[in-house]
């Protein structure tokens, strides 16, 4: 039997003509090199005077050296060779069948697989193959290959080890399918990203995440068996229990309600050993049975359930989907939150591609037309940007969808032509704000003094507890500044209780009697609705009645917060240098919006600096409340927001070219608020708590 020898590092024994080296599998094979061969008896092949093989006689495996008189042959390293006095066990080499080296060589050359499980490459280490946790003596090692399959086993055992090769057959054969069913198709976004995934497949198959991108992309685009087909060979890899969650989506992609039942319990039994866990997903189990969408609820009752989830990269699938008509309302909801959710995240394009795939699933539906809406407001096109709110509103309404939060907007959005001259119009009074009381301090002799500011709070006995150090804050900005204008604070409360009322009149009381730089208005009274969202725009109106009385600029802003010490220096800057101010979050600074919902406009603090324009935009903001809020609507929240980015959209962007507009979010922030320091619990508490007593004391100090 004709053998080679093999060294310590993986590399064969060899000549090039007269020289000894050492050379890797291919060089044998392609005959670059003619390797050493050890014929039966150890005789060395072609021989060499005065060199002599020698088997070790203390090794348990058949290790032999090559001796030159008192030296010994040593392979360095895979390249070099050297000529040492002593030997050390790494200086051996191994003699291995000469048949075994073709197989060796196409294992070393490619990753395997071992039955399911993940790649591996196949490595030789100390004269035995390694794959995975796997150790071979090469000695004993018999391997036979049939095309892409390797069969290994030991002299004397039994057990016989299958690999195959990667890529597998099957997964080149669907590539190939996969490419030709594109030819002749004329090139859109979603074939260019075929094609890119197809690539990435094919340059690197052993990436089990590229096959699963493949197998998204293809589901994503319609093409369900090319999908199937490429999950299949990336679980012959990859056996977490997300991929089955994977085919169960694509089952009930497919309609078969059945599979994807079948699957689904598959995966949550690999997922848990908790059979507690599993049965509260019975009930989810039993109703995909049924023909329901039940995928649709899994993440968040498996989140609710054990804090964790499938891999997220396959929730992308349950949309658009073509919902059954069995559906229940909690299933047709939390599609359609997930709907607006994901519609627009991975970019306009692909937002716009899964509209069209989702209007030939479901029709026109709530969840699709607030997209719309959003698409066309973000173009540009207003008219249209309308009419998909009101469609999205009714279908909300007529269904009981209920719109995720940063879209409850849609509920209070009026259509242009009814917002146009809107500060002109007389409107009825829904929110009852007409009937209020308002108190007011006025220093002896400075009744017709106009303030160079005001500011204008709102807020009901809830969010009163951020008043004391609002106000307190107000009073040191105000009482450290030398003589100068004079800042009127300005407050609207909802059902103010008898204890907070009293504290109110003792500031008015004592800022009629004292000078602190600071004049104080407040106004209070029931509004017609309470919730939140007619609190948060008692500042828009009340803001018509501060109009009224004083000319002058304006800032509006949340109660939650209160002022810095530089405030005034800081105001300063900013009427010197801006003529409005806004949380313009979404907007770039050319004054174009780029992302979001029309009333994805901050409210938390404005400026209106221009103060002839400020008693318009006060009635638009006002009269856009009363006619807005609908007790009826499912909510009236971001009623204040959609107000405010309207008077925006009439009062000053038509002239953003020439006006000075500050980006409230840039720089040092005008107030401190929950946002800056983590939290409303932590604006109470930051730089210290501040009670009612505390501002009584400091008025009577």
């Amino acid at each position: 039997m004709t053998s080679y020898l093999l060294s310590w590092h993986g590399t064969l024994l060899a000549s090039r003509e007269a020289c000894l080296c050492t050379a890797s599998f291919a060089d044998v094979l392609l005959k670059v090199v003619a390797p050493v061969l050890v014929e039966d008896g150890y005789e060395v092949t072609p021989a060499r005077s005065g060199l002599v093989l020698r088997e070790l006689p203390d090794t348990t495996r058949p290790l032999c050296v090559l001796r030159m008189g008192t030296e010994f042959l040593s392979s360095r390293n895979s390249m070099d060779l050297d000529w040492t006095g002593h030997h050390m066990d790494w200086e051996s080499f191994l003699p291995i069948r000469a048949s075994l080296i073709p197989v060796l060589h196409a294992l070393l050359s490619r990753r395997w697989s071992m039955g399911k499980g993940p790649l591996h490459l196949p490595y030789i280490r100390e004269f035995s193959l390694v794959i995975g946790e796997q150790a071979w003596p090469l000695e004993t090692l018999m391997a036979t290959r049939e095309d892409d399959i390797v069969l290994l086993e030991t002299e004397g055992e039994e057990t016989v080890w299958i690999l195959e090769s990667c890529p597998p057959k099957v997964l080149s054969q669907l590539l190939n399918a996969l490419s030709e069913s594109l030819m002749g198709i004329d090139s859109t976004s979603e074939t260019e990203w075929l094609n890119r995934q197809i690539l990435k497949v094919s340059v690197a198959p052993h990436e089990i995440i590229h096959i699963l991108y493949l197998a998204l992309m293809c589901a994503e685009q319609g093409r369900l068996d090319f999908a199937q087909e490429f999950l299949k060979c990336a679980r012959l890899y990859d056996e977490r229990p997300d991929l089955i969650y994977f085919q169960a989506i694509l089952s009930e992609r497919m309609g078969d309600h059945a599979a994807a039942t079948a699957h689904l319990s598959q995966a949550l039994a690999q997922q848990f050993s908790d059979p507690s866990i599993i049965r509260q997903f019975g009930y989810l189990e039993t109703r995909m049975a049924e023909g329901e969408n039940m995928l649709l609820l899994l993440p968040e009752l498996m989140q609710q359930v054990s804090g964790s989830c499938f891999d997220p990269l396959f929730d992308s699938l349950l949309l658009p989907q073509k919902m059954a008509t069995t559906n229940n309302q909690d299933v047709v909801q939390a599609y359609s939150l997930m709907f607006e959710q994901t519609c627009f995240s991975k970019g306009r394009d692909r937002g716009l591609e899964l509209l069209r795939h989702e209007q030939t699933c479901n029709g026109i539906r709530y969840w699709s037309e607030i997209c719309l809406g959003h698409d066309a407001w973000l173009s540009g096109d207003r008219t249209a940007a309308d009419r998909h709110y009101g469609e999205a509103k009714t279908q909300a309404i007529e269904t009981g969808i209920m719109p995720i939060h940063y879209n409850c907007g849609v509920f209070s959005w009026l259509p242009e032509n009814e917002v146009t001259g809107l500060e002109d119009k007389v409107v009825e009074d829904r929110l009852g704000t007409s009937g209020w009381t308002w108190r007011s301090s006025v220093l002896p002799g400075q009744e017709d003094v106009q303030p160079e500011l005001c500011l204008v709070f709102g807020c009901d006995t809830g969010y009163f507890q951020f008043i004391p150090k609002l106000v307190l804050s107000l009073l040191k900005v105000c009482m450290a500044r030398p003589k100068g204008g004079r800042i009127r604070l300005c407050l609207g409360i909802d059902s103010p209780t008898n204890e907070q009322l009293d504290w109110l009149e003792e500031i008015v009381s004592a800022l009629s009697v004292h000078d602190y730089g600071l004049d104080f208005t407040f106004a209070h009274g029931p509004l017609t609705y309470r919730d939140g969202a007619t609190y948060t725009a008692i500042r828009y109106l009340i803001f018509p009645e501060i109009a009224e009385r004083w000319s002058c600029p304006v800032i509006t802003a949340d109660c939650d917060g209160y002022f810095p010490s530089d405030f005034l220096m800081l105001w300063e800057e900013m009427k010197a240098t801006a003529d409005y101010g806004f949380r313009l979050y979404a907007y770039d600074k050319a004054g174009h919006q780029f992302f979001g919902e029309p009333w994805g406009f901050g409210a938390g603090i404005s400026y209106f600096g221009n103060a002839e324009k400020v008693p318009d935009i006060a009635r638009f903001l006002h009269n856009y409340l009363q006619i807005a809020y609908n007790p009826d609507n499912p909510t009236n929240w971001c009623i204040d927001q959609c107000a405010l980015v309207q008077a925006y959209k009439q009062f000053v962007a038509p002239d953003w070219e020439t006006l000075r507009i500050r980006f409230m979010d840039d720089g040092t922030p005008l107030m401190v608020m929950p946002h800056h320091v983590g939290g409303k619990q932590e604006l109470l508490e930051h730089e210290g708590t501040v009670s009612a007593e505390d501002v009584q004391a400091f008025l009577s100090a």
